[in-house]
């Protein structure tokens, strides 16, 4: 961040630096009751939390602020990179605990680990395992997170754990084989992006905080403009900010003005990250208004660019039957600074009758939305086909790739011996057959035909997809995958 303009504007410090400083914390926008919650878990309850937050949102500082603030009863294990395998990740948590030598195997670490937690028990010490960017963890290494938190006395668990991380670690909790790890999740928060007059207050909280004493330095022209870009992203307020400070100290401005802010917009990236609850927020006021059927469909058809119909000869394609997948729903998102007790999701044991999808009208077909996420081909990929030997065929070889960069929409799970045929030439006829894949599956003892849709280079990219598909495709719970956790799966 830029220096240059600080005796210019009378500050003592960069006011806007990236890099998470407790000096900084701004407890509007609910962040400070976030933090007092987060305070009280820690030293209180037991259990598995969660905070969830948009890229660039704030929850690093406040997990660094939550363990700058802990009391001596408390002693805090920080990860800020959990890309580690499950030896590594025992080894990482126990040389923060101070100890050296934990043995060779993973039995060995988990009881010298053990040991260790037991004494500090014993001592009236609670253990607090804070995991910064967990939804980067590989899902065997949260499995072994969960068997810590098996670790207790009689009346009490040896360890707590606090996973923070963006929006797709609730995706990856939803994941059929981690929920045992969801099922111990006691408390979830979300850190909510800053409306206008909470961004505009935290930008001159900022500047307070680094020395500014005079009146409003950005104009209001200029924090409009600067909250409208930023989208409520304290990282990217800080960003703009800081190029808005060096244009107008550029051009020997006492003040911030709105063209000195729009100078900083065309410097950064553009950036395509979308807050969740914005997002949430413009499709249900897009559902709102499409009160038609055939709007509806016209509007999956643009963000999609697979339906395929005709406008000339005027036939509907035939719905085609699907099942409900046996995985459970995506967690859904709390209100901010409030938490909800963990509900265990279960797994339907048997699938229920089939339900019909409404075929998309003919009569209207239109190009894809560039503004919409589409999904990558799938090059070197066999011929197409739409029975079940060739669709298995096309996704082992997409598999077999060196690098299972990617993401993909887990569409439906079908029992392997009931119409897969025909749900593949009917998914086929309606969406585009490149990017339709199936793969055999074992869910709890059963054996199913797992669909999914598309190759998708963003978590992102693939959930708005899942927005726009039609009701009866939503039906079935769809959910987004990696390539590689999905090479992982079980086969019978």
């Amino acid at each position: 961040m830029s220096s240059l303009y600080l005796e210019h504007f009378g500050l003592s410090k960069p006011p806007f630096q990236i890099t998470p400083d407790p000096d900084f914390f701004f407890s509007g926008g609910r962040r400070g009751d976030i933090l007092s919650a987060l305070l009280h878990v820690a030293a209180h309850d037991e259990g598995i939390i969660t905070l969830v937050a948009e890229v660039g949102s704030g929850k690093t500082l406040l997990a660094r602020l939550m363990i700058s603030r802990l009391g001596n009863q408390v002693c805090a294990v920080y990860l800020a990179n959990p890309c580690f395998s499950r030896d590594e990740i025992i080894a990482a948590i126990g040389r923060d605990l101070g100890l050296t030598d934990m043995g060779g195997s993973i039995e060995g670490k988990l009881a010298v680990l053990r040991d260790e937690l037991l004494r500090r028990h014993a001592a009236g010490q609670r253990v607090l395992l804070v995991i910064d960017e967990a939804h980067a963890m590989p899902a065997e290494s949260l499995e072994e997170v969960r068997l810590l938190s098996n670790l207790e006395t009689g009346q009490h668990k040896l360890v707590n754990i606090m996973l923070f991380g963006q929006p797709e670690l609730d995706g990856l909790l939803a994941e059929p084989r981690l929920r045992q790890v969801r099922d111990r999740v006691i408390h979830r928060f979300v850190l909510q992006p800053l409306q206008a007059d909470e961004a505009s207050a935290y930008i001159d909280h900022r500047l307070r905080a680094a020395g500014w004493h005079g009146a409003r330095l950005f104009s209001a022209a200029a924090l409009a403009r600067l909250v409208k870009a930023s989208e409520g992203r304290a990282r990217r307020i800080n960003l703009l900010a800081d190029k808005a400070l060096l244009a107008a100290y550029a051009q020997g401005s006492r003040s911030v003005e709105g063209a000195h802010v729009n100078s900083a917009v065309q410097e950064l990236p553009i950036d395509h990250a979308v807050p969740s609850t914005t997002r949430n927020h413009r499709w249900q006021l897009a559902a709102t208004s499409l009160a038609l059927a055939l709007v509806m469909t016209a509007v999956a058809v643009a963000a999609l660019g697979w339906y395929r119909g005709s406008a000339t000869t005027g036939v509907e394609p035939a719905p085609f039957a699907k099942a409900p997948a046996p995985a459970p729903a995506p967690v859904v998102a709390a209100p901010a600074a409030t938490t909800t007790p963990s509900t265990p999701a279960t797994a339907p044991t048997a699938l229920p009758a089939a339900v019909a999808v409404p075929a998309p009208a003919p009569s209207v077909l239109l190009a894809p939305s560039p503004s919409q996420p589409t999904p990558k081909a799938s090059p070197g990929a066999p011929a197409l086909g739409t029975d079940l030997p060739s669709v298995l065929a096309r996704t082992q070889t997409w598999l077999q790739r060196p690098a299972l960069d990617g993401y993909t929409i887990h569409l439906a799970a079908l029992p392997s011996t009931v119409g897969v045929d025909a749900f593949l030439a009917q998914a086929a006829a309606q969406l585009d057959a490149s990017q339709v894949y199936a793969r055999h599956s074992v869910y709890k003892g059963k054996a199913y035909v797992s669909v999914f849709l598309g190759n998708f280079d963003s978590y992102r990219s693939a959930a708005l997809v899942i927005e726009g598909l039609p009701a009866g495709l939503k039906s079935n719970r769809p959910l987004v995958r990696t390539w590689d956790k999905i090479k992982q799966d079980s086969q019978p």
